[in-house]
């Protein structure tokens, strides 16, 4: 089950992870409370704009799954989110829904409106079209062609704006594209499902499965969440992962694999690895036939240089992934991927699923991350703490200059 408070730093549906229709349904049944003021009727409002976005989040990429609905007087006419690259946007989408009701309407959407020619028209020509009157963004595209020229486009046109009305709710919303657009590297978030003790595979190297079916159906959500999945070439030669999206209804993400060497060009099997845009990352430690193999095969292939101990360099790597470009990556192991990770300081989110087992000598979840002493540990910042199913999950965020917010707690 996931709970509302899963879902503000998840977003989605329950076991679903790509489900538009249902909150488009909930979207045009939105009804205003008794006596509700503007600023709880702008709330009620955006609010179903940005379950819209979260609804189809990794369905969409590179571009962003924005929300948008379209209100005349107190009815919700319009409801739409963005479709997959090259269909309509999701302005587009509500006013067609709207039909002639948009005239005089007022539109909620959670990303300012693109005012670029790019593979659709922009939206705000679509808007100054339809006669809206006015039109509430909830956060502003950091995007180089955008930097609310969208909205300077609709005041020119007489149509009335306001901005930040959930504006921290819509960043969120959209946090893989604006992490992207202002950083050029893909927003990283890091997966691990472990023992009670921090093993993430028996001594025999047997790790299915430790946590229960509800852990990783959720897994497998955070997955169609992301543009990208990265794997080290211990995982493919160990387990030959399918890093495919199963158990729930959703886009798989493009394998990426960190292989130094080039161990892999002999051992990949699974289709869903050899699809085309499937990247591997290396170093000058590959051999010339092992590149050519790889090559063969239809994978990307990036040199990149080395670290201290010949693997692939993290920042190194995610420059070149953000280039591609790839707007976000779910990292899922093994322990030295985690840990090297980790130690470069280089994600923005860390899912630590852990379920109630104690496997004592087994596959660190860390694996090679070098502490001296207690107090050079790096001190994540925990976000939430919640059980799924009978295992635990911690989400946590970098170390935080600022005082650190305590993490909030399921009951």
């Amino acid at each position: 089950m996931i709970t509302p408070e899963l879902a503000d730093l998840l977003g989605g549906a329950d076991g679903v992870a790509d489900d538009g229709p249902a909150a488009i349904a909930a979207a045009l049944a939105s009804v205003a409370a008794a006596n509700e003021s503007p600023e709880a009727r702008d709330v009620r409002l955006m609010g179903a704009a940005v379950a819209l976005a979260r609804s189809g989040t990794g369905a969409t990429y590179p571009n962003p799954c924005v929300g948008a609905i379209v209100v005349q007087g107190e009815r919700v006419v319009g409801a739409g989110r963005s479709a997959v690259t090259g269909g309509p946007h999701a302005e587009v989408s509500a006013l067609s829904q709207a039909g002639g009701a948009a005239r005089g309407a007022t539109v909620y959407v959670t990303l300012e409106p693109c005012s670029h020619f790019g593979r659709t028209p922009p939206c705000t020509g679509a808007l100054i079209a339809a006669g809206v009157a006015e039109v509430v963004v909830g956060a502003l595209d950091p995007a180089a062609h955008a930097g609310g020229r969208g909205i300077e486009l609709l005041r020119a046109a007489g149509i009335r704006v306001r901005h930040g009305v959930l504006a921290g709710a819509c960043a969120s919303a959209h946090e893989h594209y604006v992490h992207h657009e202002v950083t050029r590297l893909p927003f990283v978030t890091l997966k691990i499902a472990s023992s009670l003790d921090g093993q993430i595979a028996a001594g025999s190297g047997d790790s299915k499965w430790i946590t229960g079916e509800p852990a990783r159906r959720l897994g497998h959500w955070l997955r169609a969440r992301h543009h990208a999945i990265a794997v080290g070439a211990d995982t493919v030669l160990r387990d030959d992962p399918a890093l495919s999206v199963r158990m729930v209804t959703g886009v798989d993400p493009l394998p990426v694999i960190f292989d130094s060497a080039l161990r892999v060009a002999g051992a990949v099997r699974r289709p869903t690895l050899l699809r085309p845009g499937s990247v591997v990352l290396h170093t000058s430690r590959a051999p010339a036939a092992a590149q050519r193999a790889v090559e063969d095969l239809g994978l990307r292939r990036i040199e990149l240089a080395g670290d201290a101990e010949g693997r692939v360099d993290v920042a190194g790597a995610l420059q070149a992934l953000g280039q591609l470009p790839l707007r976000s990556l779910l990292v899922e192991g093994g322990g030295r991927m985690i840990a090297s990770f980790v130690a470069a300081g280089a994600w923005q989110r860390f899912y630590w699923f852990h379920a109630p087992v104690v496997l004592g000598d087994g596959k660190p979840a860390a694996a090679g991350l070098k502490v001296a002493a207690v107090a050079d540990a790096t001190r994540l910042r925990p976000l939430l703490r919640t059980d799924v199913g009978v295992d635990g999950l911690t989400i946590l965020g970098p170390p935080a200059d600022r005082a650190e917010e305590p993490a909030r707690r399921e009951s």
